[in-house]
């Protein structure tokens, strides 16, 4: 299975919050789809952690580089 994302990319969920790095992505067995593990810190500073499907995310644009 091919996937849109790689390890180390940033993404958002299309509903918002925090950009998050793509630190896993491939099929899990409990259910069907390429599924994505992702880590950010939240407003306090702590790092977390949840699983995504690829659907629910999108990239982060990054500014151009001047």
């Amino acid at each position: 299975m091919t996937t849109r994302y790689e390890i180390g990319d940033v993404v958002r969920l299309k509903s918002g919050g925090q950009a998050m790095t793509v630190n896993h992505t491939g099929p899990v067995v409990f259910a069907p789809g390429i599924w994505l593990i992702c880590q950010w810190f939240d407003q306090q500073g702590e790092l977390r952690q949840e699983m995504f499907h690829e659907d629910m995310v999108q990239p982060v644009e990054e500014p151009a580089a001047a």
